[in-house]
């Protein structure tokens, strides 16, 4: 990807961009525009490491390497300008203390797959942000930092919770929340309820006023959200996403947690994304989880704002016994059943077109 420069910033006072040390020279990125007017991003489905995941990456390196599995979309990943990814689980600091369903615990190799795909951050709040109690939450916060990425949805020290990731690309400040429905009948501790953020429209909303107010020009957010293996929204979902979309502080809405692609839909010109499938999991019991969605959305500018202008859609699938992530072929069972799904809504979203040079596609 080209480089987005990453601002961490306290959002009551507008803070000028720092700068990023690169710490992934090796991706290819798009040449830089004199007078960049537009940007691209990319936002994956959910990254759920079951065993089977991990056991396949210990096939690729000592103890682990996850980026092969995700090497033939990198293309893709590291084509956009900014990537955001969806971590649905807690990462272990040593790789040795393992699990998977119901508690879910990935080796901090992960994140060095992830950075090496070239994704820029992710979003954290899941139903499985508190597997590893408090400490699991330290833990993986610190492992993507130590890795070059940030994150959204999760927090290490009180009052973090109000503060958007902040990525500064093209010009633009783009600010990133994360919230989840749930913690599957898990609690935070009494007077940390702040480390893991739960969805709250109005306090989220709260945020993103905040937000905007300290400067950013987009707001996204990430929503882990209701209900698993259906294809399309519930009431709950619906009502929720479209508060967020037509206040005046969200600029786009992105979706996870049913492990099954979602439509797309688009709300007075701007779009809420429902849900992205799987990026990578172990979950193959049924046709459609083993499918999934990079989103590359474009933002452009006329010189007074910023806004999300299109939407266009990477069908991905998981690879049985390997755990590779492909783009799908065009004509594939699994690209028509997700193109399909995906504009269930109405929204006329298309297949991405990828640049000059750019092999698009996969594998059927």
């Amino acid at each position: 990807m080209r480089r987005a420069a990453l601002v961490l910033c306290v959002m009551t006072v507008s803070m000028p961009a720092l700068a990023h040390t690169d710490l992934r020279p090796d991706i290819e990125r798009p040449p830089a525009r004199p007078s960049p007017d537009s940007f691209t991003m990319a936002f994956t489905g959910d990254t759920l490491i079951h065993m089977g995941v991990s056991r396949a990456a210990s096939r690729h390196g000592d103890p682990y390497d996850f980026a092969p599995l995700f090497a033939p979309v990198r293309h893709h990943i590291s084509g956009a300008d900014l990537a955001i990814c969806h971590l649905e689980v807690p990462l272990d600091p040593t790789s040795g203390d393992l699990s998977g369903f119901p508690l879910f615990s990935a080796p901090r190799e992960v994140a060095a797959g992830l950075v090496a795909t070239g994704f820029d951050g992710c979003s954290t709040a899941s139903n499985h942000s508190l597997d590893r109690g408090v400490q699991g939450i330290v833990d993986t916060i610190q492992i993507l930092e130590e890795a070059g990425m940030r994150q959204a949805g999760m927090a290490r020290n009180e009052g973090d919770e109000w503060d958007a990731t902040v990525y500064e690309v093209a010009g633009a400040r783009v600010a990133h929340l994360s919230a989840t429905y749930s913690f599957n009948g898990l609690r935070l501790p009494a007077g940390k309820e702040w480390m893991a953020q739960l969805l709250d429209v109005d306090q989220i909303l709260r945020y993103a006023r905040r937000a905007k107010g300290a400067g950013a020009d987009l707001v996204v957010v990430s929503v882990h959200c209701c209900v698993e293996y259906q294809t399309m929204p519930t009431s709950h979902q619906t009502e929720a996403y479209r508060a967020l979309i037509e206040s005046h502080y969200v600029d786009l809405v992105v979706s996870h947690h049913a492990h099954v692609v979602q439509p797309v839909e688009r709300v007075g010109g701007e779009y809420i994304i429902y849900g992205l499938g799987n990026f990578v999991s172990g979950q193959f019991f049924l046709p459609n989880t083993s499918d999934g969605v990079i989103a590359v959305v474009t933002a452009r500018s006329d010189g007074s704002g910023w806004w999300f202008d299109e939407v266009t859609v990477v069908p991905t699938t998981v690879m049985r016994g390997s755990y590779e992530v492909w783009p799908a072929s065009p004509g594939s069972p699994s690209f028509e059943r997700t193109m399909t799904t995906v504009n269930g809504l109405g929204a006329a979203i298309a297949p991405y077109e990828p640049p000059d040079g750019m092999i698009p596609w996969g594998v059927d």
